[in-house]
């Protein structure tokens, strides 16, 4: 009997998802996505795992959840065919690997997170319309209906608020600047000789700010962000990072 396929459950714009879904989709593992709006999304994870929590989170037939965007990386790489790996296979590679990519997910993801909404969340509009991609329409009628409340919400939630905004962006410049120094050597990617689980990792969480047009979710460009915001993607324009970012974007994604 054919297992049944796994089920990705996120808040589809999400760069913790986008992580997850570019993982999955590199290593070419069958998946299906089950997408909810910020807050409603909270139900889903409890349905699925027992518990509300964040996502992604990745549903195995009769096996269990993988709560966290790590552990779904490391499920498809063990399951990724030797020229699709997401990590080195060991030693001091991997380790760096890891390393680094717990660094972004802790220092770097919700930072830039947390800019992000500082700026969209007085935008209603434009805030509803990103909640609507991917989702089931209902859900997106009840977060139209309860909106001030989502914001307040996510703003304590996530600490949202200028004092945090400013915090954050200092701490999203640093990772920006550690990865222009990292590149400094030529190198192709951030760890090792080939494409892998850490350059997912910066590029989909710097994809919050840079917009990159492969995004398979996040459709919203530059200039459709609240001025503020595209002040912010700006003052990031053009850095070695960033123009990494996007190529990942164009090298590794659009063919998936």
């Amino acid at each position: 009997v054919r297992a049944a396929m796994p089920t990705l459950v996120t808040i589809p714009f999400s760069h913790f998802c986008e992580k997850a879904r570019w993982a999955l989709d590199h290593a070419r593992v069958d998946y299906r996505e089950e997408g909810h709006v910020p807050g409603l999304h909270r139900r889903a994870v409890a349905r699925v795992s027992g518990k509300a929590g964040s996502v992604p989170v990745l549903v195995l037939d009769g096996d269990g959840v993988l709560d966290d965007s790590p552990l779904i990386v490391r499920w498809a790489d063990a399951r990724a065919t030797s020229d699709r790996k997401l990590l080195p296979s060991g030693g001091r590679e991997r380790d760096e690997a890891l390393a680094l990519e717990h660094h972004l997910d802790v220092d770097f993801a919700p930072h830039i997170r947390r800019i992000a909404y500082f700026h969209l969340l007085p935008q209603r509009a434009k805030t509803l319309e990103l909640m609507r991609l991917a989702t089931p329409p209902g859900e997106h009628l009840i977060v139209r209906v309860g909106y001030p409340l989502l914001r307040g919400f996510m703003r304590r939630g996530m600490r949202i608020d200028a004092a945090g905004a400013a915090r954050s962006r200092d701490k999203v410049r640093a990772i920006f600047d550690e990865i222009d120094r990292r590149l400094a050597d030529g190198r192709r990617y951030l760890v090792g000789d080939r494409f892998g689980a850490v350059d997912i990792a910066f590029a989909s969480f710097a994809s919050v700010l840079l917009a990159p047009t492969e995004h398979p979710i996040r459709k919203m460009t530059q200039t459709e962000f609240p001025e503020e915001l595209q002040a912010e993607a700006r003052a990031f324009a053009g850095s070695p990072a960033a123009e990494f970012a996007h190529r990942m974007y164009r090298e590794h994604r659009a063919a998936n």
